[in-house]
């Protein structure tokens, strides 16, 4: 396996069209999840299911378009939640890049996978949130804010993390992108084999022309020993 940044690629319109809608359903996914944040009906068991669509668009795209989604669900989370704005954009990018890379070399696109990237992303998260607003400040009762606040939320997060995964995983396989991915693991896997095949065959070719080299080596040595015993006569 190859280990590298995907490079962009040659859309037909068809898939363009397929492009355009995925992530319009992305973001639409996006306003509806930062409305349900706004509305505060959860109250102190808040789902962040921003991080959870992060995660699951990243496991599926590309890494700069990922990093560039999880810039602006970073934004969506800062409005709703009334931080500093770009602070939790400075935290789900990098978390969106990784996310993407290790989904397209190392790990498998799964539930379980999802599950550790989003609550990998949330602890990340939610730790810079309470050090920088906090631990600092050496704010009063902040420790009422990790068990009344930060570890419910990270807990429902975790909760409604798999709603997020099937739909993600909807949209993508619904407008071609798991179609396309398959392909490109298709094509990868073709050309790992063939350059295995290339190394197989240079490796034989070594091993013959070495064995062609003590063959002769023995036959100088033969006629040597011939030529001098010969002379000894």
């Amino acid at each position: 396996m190859r280990y590298k940044i995907k490079s962009a690629v040659a859309y037909t319109r068809k898939m363009k069209i397929k492009v355009f809608l995925r992530w319009f359903f992305y973001s639409l996914t996006l306003v509806m999840l930062y409305s349900i944040m706004s509305c505060g009906a959860f109250e102190l068991w808040q789902p962040y299911m921003i991080f959870a669509l992060a995660v699951g668009v990243s496991m599926r795209e590309q890494e700069f378009s990922s990093s560039v989604f999880g810039i602006f669900c970073g934004f969506m989370l800062d409005i709703s939640s009334g931080t500093l704005f770009g602070f939790f954009a400075v935290c789900i990018m990098p978390c969106c890049f990784v996310t993407s890379l290790f989904s397209r070399n190392l790990i498998k696109v799964n539930i379980l996978n999802h599950l550790l990237f989003t609550g990998g992303t949330a602890l990340f998260s939610f730790s810079l949130y309470y050090l920088f607003n906090y631990v600092i400040w050496s704010t009063d009762g902040r420790g009422l804010i990790v068990t009344k606040i930060l570890i419910p939320s990270f807990i429902a997060t975790l909760i409604t993390a798999p709603l997020i995964y099937w739909l993600t995983k909807f949209l993508a396989s619904k407008f071609g992108q798991e179609q396309n991915e398959n392909l490109d693991e298709a094509v990868e896997e073709a050309v790992d084999k063939a350059e295995e095949k290339r190394k197989s065959r240079r490796i034989i070719n070594v091993d013959r022309k070495n064995k062609y080299i003590r063959d002769l080596e023995k036959e100088n040595s033969r006629n040597r020993n011939a030529f001098e015993e010969r002379k000894g006569k």
